[in-house]
């Protein structure tokens, strides 16, 4: 059983130190706050392709580590989505909506994993990690656009970010995409989860542990 000082642990446990800190970063709306949030939040979402690499590749694959990994990155996407609804970058019903799903997803693993089920991830699942991580870092460039950063709001890129197209920015809009595919796959998932909640004696899905 690998300790929790192993490297693919500490890893995951990193995005959970980077949360608070990328909470800072864009509720103190710093000149360059926006900008320092979207390195560490690019640096922190690598870890989540390191970790899982890493633990595969030396066997150090384990419960703790699998809770780590799926846990960390519920933290480290929710209180930024807080940061950006709080700093005013985004509307909160979409931060809601996303965390809401969470919750939901978060409340039917354990349930299966106290029956020894496993629920498979399926397409929209595994596609949603990707495009919110997309979203939420156009959201924290625009935030750096917004505030003068490296990024200049009257030219390229920057003025394109800050820009409207109907009711959103460029940067909304793909988050509104990501609200769209969380929304997704949560039904998918909760279609999974339907022989567990409507038979007595749930017969077992085999399938992948991981929950993007």
């Amino acid at each position: 059983m690998p300790s929790l000082w192993a490297l693919p642990n500490l890893l995951s446990f990193s995005r959970i130190v980077a949360a608070p800190i990328l909470y800072v970063l864009v509720a103190s709306g710093g000149r360059y706050g926006f900008l320092a949030a979207a390195v560490l939040f690019v640096a922190a979402s690598l870890t989540d392709t390191l970790d899982g690499e890493i633990a595969r590749r030396r066997h150090l694959v384990s419960p703790l580590g699998i809770y780590l990994d799926t846990t960390s990155d519920k933290i480290l996407v929710a209180v930024l989505l807080i940061a950006i609804t709080v700093a005013h970058l985004a509307p909160g019903w979409m931060a809601a909506v996303i965390i809401a799903r969470e919750f939901l997803v978060t409340g039917l693993r354990s349930y299966a994993a106290a029956l020894g089920i496993i629920i498979p991830a399926g397409g929209w699942g595994k596609a949603k990690a990707l495009i919110t991580i997309i979203a939420l870092f156009l959201v924290l460039l625009e935030g750096d656009a917004r505030q003068g950063g490296l990024l200049s709001r009257n030219a390229l890129p920057g003025s394109l970010l800050v820009s409207t197209v109907g009711p959103f920015t460029l940067a909304v809009w793909a988050l509104l995409i990501a609200v769209i595919w969380t929304l997704g796959s949560g039904a998918e998932y909760i279609r999974e989860a339907i022989p567990l909640l409507t038979h007595s004696r749930p017969v077992v899905i085999s399938g992948s542990a991981g929950d993007p």
